[in-house]
């Protein structure tokens, strides 16, 4: 028998393969528990209507509208006299600290042009956004974002938005909680807390339990998500909520908010999410999101519900564009690039800027606030609350922004744009209280914090929840699996392995798809991942990949084909990946990764497995055979690994940069039945005694 011939080693394969299976079974059969426990722990939602709950203030409903990619001095840089305008009111509004504040606007920093209400994409990323940032001196834009990054818009293109700041508040200390893309922004302003610092995922996710929407339901408090229908689940933010599928009765259209505004049936708290049209990201013409935004506000002011609202308007990050205000370091981070905040309400002062240090977790803090909830979490509790913008001993009424704009006739409609070069003659605005009357400061701060009024907390502490199929403790398991069963070609009779066409292109393919798995399973478990957001940053990363495909393959084959050099491969390809974590790791505690370049070496040093998969599944048919065969073998592998990763790769893109593991897992899988196949005809191959070479 082929056990008694090969005794105890090949018993133990088969015992530990055995062993590593049932260990895989026990941790889905374990996930699948866990999942379901964290989902029965989401709190019932029977909520009560905004009119029938009480609040500390007259706010009966607050809407906020979460727009894309601005920063401060983006759209709020020469505000309000344009550098150059000198009219009787304009030079009596109060002036945020912006570019004109500055002892002069820098000589590289260029307004968009009259009649263009775009410009083109900034980098966006990790990596660029810490470029531009460089340790607080805010001087690497160039580097970082790009020479796109130094242009602002004027009262030619956001005229309107400067009618709103105007009209009532501004906030000039309002930062992103995150130097980073999207992902992680959003997701601080439902749940003050982010496993990502970047765009990918999910997962990991937060379980909903954990989240604004968990709370307001846990104390009755109404709520509503409002989307563009027409929008790909994939580009939802909710999506990363663990959970969030017992709330889909709360996620509802744009159509369901207008209706509910004009009939006087909205929730007490509503989000308002633009889609990629009209939410001003670049490189979107500005003035979709501009009429968008007024058909909403025009709305929510002629409807029944106005004397009790207010509504927050703010960017989600800054997109790359400059500001000059370095964010403040908080635990030791920084904070993201300030943005806008547009405070709009029958309560809110007029021409106020508001210099109190804010986040988006403020506006979490003005809920809990608002209907005498406890803080969400830690960083919610610590978070000023914006209470300066209001003035509750005095109601105004409501303002129409109609005139001279590109209206829209419904909130899915796009304007007519062809008409307009310029809306210089939109701004200023007529005040509806002279600044002279005005019962209050047009400019202040308020330090007041859920903590200093003594509340709880509703989340003790934040957690990210990955499901165990996708932890890298279950991919390693997996490999850990297909290692194991290939550990066969090490044996005496790994020697006889059959040499037919059909194994040997198994064999190719069964090793180029288990490379690729590792190298991937190597990028997610080291942290690599975490910087890698934009997918601008991947080439570096892929042409490392490529380099160490191919230089790994070549060094293996020297090793299978030198004495004692088999020790070498093995020892290397297991060294090389650590060291490649202890790098990482040390760029992470030590600095912040702020240009690409490493990204070259990491994704070389990520390739070394390689050796050890072709000794594994080519080693009989590189180390007996001539040089020039065993390299085309082994290059092979290489770039067929390569080719795989790139598959991987675009499905990743195209997805909408979900958690890799997502992807590595069915292709794990794959490898794993390529290689059981590959194992039995090993086997199968031998007991009959096959063994010619072509």
């Amino acid at each position: 028998m082929l056990i008694g011939k090969y005794g105890l080693q090949f018993t133990i394969i088969i015992i530990v393969a055995i062993a590593l299976s049932l260990v895989l079974l026990g941790l889905f059969i374990y996930g699948t528990y866990q999942g379901n426990a964290l989902i029965s722990m989401v709190p019932q939602c029977q909520t009560l209507t905004a009119s029938q709950l009480s609040t500390r203030t007259p706010i009966k409903h607050v809407i906020i509208i979460f727009l894309e990619n601005h920063s401060f001095d983006n759209i709020f840089g020469v505000y309000p006299t344009n550098g150059t305008l000198n009219g009787s009111l304009i030079v009596q509004f109060t002036i945020p600290n912006n570019l004109l504040t500055m002892s002069e606007i820098p000589s590289y920093l260029e307004p968009v042009p009259i009649g263009i209400y775009y410009t083109k994409n900034p980098n966006e990323g990790y990596i660029p956004y810490h470029a531009d940032w460089d340790y607080g001196k805010m001087d690497g834009w160039v580097r970082g974002s790009g020479p796109q990054s130094l242009y602002y818009y004027t009262v030619d293109q956001v005229a309107p938005i400067w009618d709103l700041a105007e009209e009532y508040g501004l906030a000039d200390n309002y930062f992103t909680p995150y130097l980073s893309e999207s992902a992680p922004n959003h997701l601080f302003l439902y749940a003050a807390y982010a496993p990502v610092i970047d765009d990918y995922g999910p997962p990991p996710y937060i379980p909903v339990q954990e989240s604004i929407f968990a709370e307001l339901c846990q104390y009755h408090v109404s709520w509503g998500y409002y989307i563009d229908p027409r929008e790909p689940p994939s580009l939802l933010d909710i999506k990363y909520f663990y959970g969030i599928n017992r709330y889909s009765s709360h996620v509802q259209t744009w159509s369901d908010f207008i209706s509910e505004v004009m009939n006087g049936s909205l929730p007490a708290v509503s989000w308002v999410m633009p889609n990629p049209i009209n939410d001003m990201g670049p490189p979107n013409n500005m003035l979709y999101g501009e009429a968008w935004l007024l058909y909403i506000i025009n709305t929510v002011e002629e409807s029944p519900i106005w004397n009790s609202t207010v509504i927050f308007i703010t960017w989600d990050e800054f997109g790359g564009y400059y500001d000059h205000v370095p964010p403040p370091i908080i635990n030791g981070e920084p904070l993201g690039v300030r943005v806008p905040l547009i405070v709009i309400s029958p309560y809110a002062k007029e021409d106020y800027v508001s210099h109190t240090l804010l986040t988006h977790a403020s506006l979490i803090a003005f809920i809990d606030y608002n209907w005498e909830l406890p803080a969400l979490n830690e960083y919610v509790l610590k978070s000023n609350i914006p209470l300066d913008f209001f003035y509750f001993n005095m109601s105004r009424g409501p303002i129409v922004f109609s005139q001279g704009f590109p209206l829209i006739d419904n909130i899915y409609s796009l304007p007519n744009v062809s008409n307009y070069r310029d809306l210089s003659s939109l701004f200023p605005l007529t005040l509806q209280i002279s600044l002279n009357e005005l019962p209050y400061s047009r400019y202040g701060l308020s330090n007041i914090t859920l903590a200093e009024l003594g509340s709880q907390v509703y989340v003790s502490g934040n957690s990210a929840y990955v499901p165990v199929i996708y932890t890298p403790l279950f991919l390693w398991l997996i490999i850990a699996l297909i290692i194991d069963l290939t550990a066969v070609s090490l044996l005496p009779m790994g020697r006889k392995a059959p040499r037919s066409v059909p194994v040997k292109v198994l064999s190719v393919i069964s090793g180029s798809v288990v490379t690729a798995s590792i190298i991937g399973l190597i990028t997610l478990t080291t942290g690599l991942l975490n910087y890698l957001g934009n997918t601008g940053e991947a080439p570096p990363l892929l042409l490392g990949y490529l380099i160490g495909l191919i230089l790994f393959s070549i060094i293996g084959l020297v090793l299978m084909r030198i004495r004692h050099g088999l020790h070498t491969l093995i020892i290397l390809s297991i060294i090389i990946p650590v060291l490649l974590y202890v790098l990482i790791y040390v760029q992470a505690i030590q600095s912040y990764l702020m240009s690409d370049k490493p990204l070259l070496i990491y994704g070389l040093l990520s390739t070394a497995p390689i050796m050890l998969i072709t000794l594994l599944m080519l080693r009989a048919y590189v180390s007996n055979n001539t040089w020039a065969r065993g390299l085309g073998y082994v290059v092979s592998v290489g770039l067929l690994s390569y080719i795989v990763m790139l598959m991987i790769a675009f499905t990743y893109i195209r997805l909408y940069q979900p958690g890799l593991s997502t992807l590595l897992l069915p292709t794990e899988l794959i490898g794993l039945l390529l290689t059981i196949t590959w194992f039995v005809m090993q086997i199968g191959g031998i007991r009959r005694g096959v063994g010619h070479e072509l």
